[in-house]
């Protein structure tokens, strides 16, 4: 049987990591809103809006992963949360450059390149579990390069796919861990915390 400190300090940590996920999520999703809405995208920028949001379906996708972490081994997801914000670092320096309408598509050219090394070094540190199936489809075309075209042809559609995506995940992340903490407050005899989800 676990020690009941044990199981305190493990549900103080589940926590934590939950609202600081939360926060991950709420902060993806306004920064592509912004970036996307107040930025006229033609030309070169609509390739690297197309780029950014492709490593932001891979850092969601980690965010789950993290919230599956938790399941068994939640010493190791303060380390995994603070690696998801090291790769989000660079994706959200270019979404704040796109919201700026006098910053030209070049100027945002190299830093690309920065997020595709951080994004492929958070997904290699987390490791690999299944993600939610509405990903499923978009991680399919972006790998045959599929995606990319479709949203060059019709952001409208493709921008509001990958929102209701997000939110998607966030919830599925979120609720994940609400099952967890739950469960242990039970464990431990205390009244349940009772989540609501943001819109």
């Amino acid at each position: 049987m676990t020690p009941r400190p044990v199981l305190q300090q493990r549900l103080q940590l589940l926590k934590q990591h939950h609202d600081e996920l939360e926060s991950f999520f709420l902060g993806i999703e306004s920064d592509v809103e912004a970036a996307y809405r107040t930025y006229k995208v033609t030309g070169i920028a609509m390739d690297i809006v197309a780029d950014v949001l492709v490593a932001l379906v891979s850092l969601v996708d980690a965010g789950y992963k993290i919230a599956v972490l938790g399941e068994t081994e939640v010493s190791k997801m303060s380390f995994a949360i603070s690696t998801l914000q090291f790769a989000y670092s660079p994706i959200r320096a270019v979404l704040q450059k796109l919201s700026n309408p006098a910053i030209q598509p070049g100027m945002i050219q190299p830093d690309l390149t920065g997020i595709r090394n951080a994004a492929a070094t958070v997904l290699g540190i987390i490791g690999n579990v299944l993600a939610p199936s509405y990903w499923a489809r978009v991680m399919a075309n972006i790998e045959t390069g599929h995606w990319k075209t479709a949203f060059t042809r019709n952001p409208e559609q493709e921008i509001w796919q990958v929102q209701m995506a997000l939110k998607q995940q966030r919830a599925a992340s979120l609720e994940k861990m609400e099952a967890q903490i739950n469960k242990l407050e039970g464990e431990l005899g205390m009244p349940l915390t009772f989540y609501v989800c943001k819109a």
